[in-house]
């Protein structure tokens, strides 16, 4: 008979299979050494002979392997199994690369239906590193085998004894952070107090965060999701279909195919004002001369929304290469004024406006940085011109449409739009439907573009078309 204790990579697979069976009221699985010998011999031989099979050594079978092993097969019994493969990716370290093999056999109905079988007791878990052929090159890769098993027969259990002592250097309270898997139906996730990874697994589920530092783990490209933040919760939508709708409740961060993405940074800018939301608007088309994309105008949003000053955020917007681009070559005075009226107000400037302005320029009372922000206030004063505060206006909710209604992030299609915009009305037309044209092709068409929208904040741009 030969035994194998279960490394800690295999514990932590025992755990995700053992979290899928009792969140359904499943028995968990109990680690059997024999099982464990079996598993890690055939996960060995596959890497040794590049064979990805559940045949193994001399044309045996799962069975013959578990009973050559010394596994009692008495009475009733039956038995199963699953194999995985993958190259070692993602984070250093290969738990990140067990979970997703986890996830992997979780998403094939067949492999799904073993784990989940309702009557096995035991499981055999192999692990092993190696050189793996793919046909398109070799990489090192993570090779797994699972042996499940029920019998009539005597088992090894493989249970590590609990300590009863915590050296007095160690923190007695334990680390309740986990991994939550749902399943292809439609579930509520809830999390622990700690750090926890949540994923749905397909189907529409709400996945609701609590203590600590929440991640939702998505396996598919970032480009292939859509994400609407309303005041409260956030909703993201997998365009191809596989990870379904999601609600989320405080969760902090998204990770997509193992890149991770700080979605706390952007979701306060729901708590902002129409008002300042459109004057946040007009800032972004001014100092880049385009609509915003979404992803820049939330996160600066949200910065806004957290007490970040709008001369602050004017200053780091001058210092970007777009802006500097735009202004930068600007050598005198005169020629900055001249470039800010033109991309600003779409006019050259009058002969007051030009004076007072470069006047206040070459005293030191404003700086090149904060000089658009000033002219954008000046253009709106009551002592601005009426005619100014409602290009700048039209400007602000033609991208307000782009970026905040529609959650659009093309910066090409961003330059085009505004550039469409001659201070008409049917420049306002043209432009809007250069948007929903833009909207509809990447609403329907997968690895095309993450967009990032907001309900309830400037919803009635452009509606007066």
């Amino acid at each position: 008979m030969s035994a194998a204790t279960a490394s800690d990579l295999e514990r932590y697979m025992l755990d995700l299979v053992n979290e899928e069976r009792t969140s359904r009221g499943l028995n968990a699985l109990v680690l059997d050494k024999v099982l464990n010998a079996s598993a890690d011999a055939h996960s060995l031989w596959m890497l040794e002979n590049n064979v990805f099979s559940h045949t193994g050594v001399g044309g045996s079978t799962p069975t013959q392997r578990m009973t050559a092993e010394g596994f009692d097969l008495s009475g009733s019994w039956r038995t199963a199994e699953n194999i995985a493969a993958q190259s070692e990716r993602g984070a250093e370290g290969l738990f990140d690369d067990v979970y997703d093999l986890h996830i992997a056999l979780m998403n094939s109905p067949g492999h799904r239906e073993n784990i989940l079988m309702p009557e096995l007791e035991v499981v055999g878990i192999g692990i092993q590193t190696g050189t793996y052929d793919y046909g398109s090159g070799k990489y090192y890769s993570v090779m797994v085998t699972q042996n499940f098993a029920m019998t009539g027969g005597e088992t090894t259990p493989d249970i590590i004894a609990p300590v009863t002592q915590v050296p007095a250097s160690v923190d007695p309270a334990p680390d309740t952070s986990g991994v939550l898997v749902g399943t292809a139906n439609a579930e509520n996730i809830v999390g622990t107090d700690q750090d926890d990874r949540i994923t749905g697994s397909g189907g529409n589920d709400i996945l609701s965060g609590q203590g600590g530092t929440d991640t939702a783990v998505y396996m598919s490209d970032m480009v292939n999701y859509g994400l609407t933040i309303s005041n409260g919760s956030i909703v993201i939508e997998d365009r191809s279909g596989g990870d379904g709708t999601d609600t989320l409740n405080s969760i902090e961060v998204l990770e997509f195919d193992g890149t991770p993405f700080e979605l706390s940074r952007f979701t306060n800018v729901s708590t902002l004002t129409d008002a300042d939301m459109l004057a946040f608007c007009e800032l972004y088309v001014a100092y880049f001369n385009r609509a915003p994309d979404s992803m820049g105008l939330l996160f600066w949003g949200s910065a806004l929304a957290d007490g970040m000053s709008m001369t602050d955020i004017a200053r780091l917007f001058f210092d970007q290469p777009e802006t500097q681009a735009l202004y930068g070559a600007s050598s005198s005075t005169g020629d900055f004024v001249t470039a800010v009226y033109s991309n600003i107000l779409g006019r050259a400037p009058d002969a007051t406006g030009f004076t007072y302005w470069t006047d206040i320029l070459d005293s030191g009372a404003v700086e090149r940085s904060e000089f658009i922000l000033a002219m954008l206030d000046g253009a709106k004063a009551a002592t601005g011109s009426a005619a100014d505060a409602r290009y700048l206006e039209t400007k602000a909710e033609i991208g307000a449409y782009y970026a905040v209604v529609n959650g659009l992030n093309n910066v090409s299609i961003a330059n085009t739009v505004m550039q469409t915009f001659d201070g008409t009305i049917a420049s306002v037309i043209d432009a809007r439907d250069l948007i929903d044209d833009h909207a509809a092709l990447v609403d329907t068409a997968q690895g095309s573009e993450f967009t990032m929208s907001v309900v309830g904040l400037v919803d009635d741009a452009l509606d007066w078309l």
